[in-house]
């Protein structure tokens, strides 16, 4: 069975391409509304504006944005990210490239052949970034990169690299470059299509209602009618429920995103262990732990998800691990020696 650790992202995929879609529709919708109401009388013509320029024009804007940030991911990141791209056509040219990136090349290469993914990846390596860390990035199995930061090579020995790579590998194979893409553009889409127009009618005019209401529940209350009171002190609590929406909205999504990427860098490890061996990935794991990792401020946030190690506190705590993108390194040593989530 091919790509035995993808399936948990198919379904998520599907949601997300569902929901870029329907995006697409309310776009097109609301734009077409829009248009309509322009041509009839004052009031429809306000009303049209705020169709189009709202929720029409933000909508589309949202997707053809999202399509060309997940498309082209990969030439995006080269440029942003200082990555020196190693040509598998060139690899055996003389005093082109050094011995260790001909062995990266060439163990990318089989590591991908092994694992049957349809085209190898391209190979990078991030010059600037003396922290070892690697990444995945790409739209596809076909279309996709793996880089390695330059830390990473010298602090890691050929056997802990490979293993890493094979971990890199195992998110192209399972999709999860896809998913995390996708994921990530969720909150920009529920914030244009729902929560942008709702605000500018909660804020600008709700606020004046809410302020009448809670002076009306006082007077009403300092009268002795709490019956009428209490009806009034609702509405004030309802407006700020929305209020508020938008940032329980983005908690929530945060918590989704940060708990599908540690359950994937365990089926990622897996992968790294079938392709490699268990002794390797949990050695590589356990380099990592030990060497001091200061990551670029740069992009933090967005790189988090993507990298394969990222700075933890030592904190306790029952709800400790909810805010991090990855499991702590000993449990995700634990699950690889019980054979969790490896698949042969």
């Amino acid at each position: 069975m091919r790509f035995k650790n993808a399936g948990g992202n198919l379904a998520v995929i599907a949601i997300m391409a569902l929901f870029c879609l329907a995006v697409l529709i309310y776009g097109l919708c609301a734009s077409y509304y829009g248009l309509l109401l322009l041509q009839q009388g004052a009031l429809s013509f306000i009303l049209g504006l705020f169709f189009l320029i709202c929720i029409g024009f933000p909508s589309l804007y949202w997707v053809v944005t999202t399509s060309y940030r997940y498309f082209s991911a990969v030439p995006t990141y080269i440029n942003q990210r200082k990555i020196r791209v190693i040509n598998p056509f060139l690899v055996d040219e003389k005093g082109l490239y050094s011995d260790t990136e001909r062995w990266l090349c060439s163990t990318i290469r089989d590591i991908a052949i092994a694992e049957n993914i349809p085209k190898t990846p391209v190979v990078g390596i991030e010059l600037c970034d003396d922290n070892p860390n690697a990444y995945a990035v790409g739209a596809t199995r076909s279309y996709s990169m793996v880089v390695a930061t330059t830390g990473l090579i010298k602090n890691l020995n050929r056997e802990e690299v490979a293993a890493v790579m094979a971990h890199e590998i195992g998110h192209i194979a399972n999709l999860d470059t896809m998913a995390k893409t996708l994921l990530s553009a969720t909150w920009g889409g529920v914030m244009v299509t729902l929560f942008t127009p709702m605000l500018l009618v909660v804020w600008y005019l709700g606020r004046f209602a809410a302020l009448l209401m809670l002076i009306a529940g006082l007077i009403y209350g300092l009268l002795g009618n709490w019956q009428h009171a209490t009806g009034f002190f609702v509405g004030v609590v309802i407006w700020l429920v929305l209020m508020l929406l938008p940032s329980i909205t983005q908690f929530l999504v945060t918590l989704l995103t940060f708990s599908h990427s540690r359950w994937r860098e365990y089926h990622a490890d897996a992968v790294a262990a079938r392709l490699t061996s268990v002794d390797a990935m949990v050695s590589a794991l356990a380099t990592l732990d030990r060497l001091p990792f200061q990551p670029p401020k740069k992009n933090r946030e967005e790189m988090s998800t993507l990298w394969i190690r990222v700075a933890m506190k030592e904190e306790t705590g029952v709800f400790h691990w909810l805010k991090h993108s990855h499991p702590p390194i000993h449990k995700r040593i634990e699950a690889l020696r019980r054979g969790f989530y490896i698949k042969t």
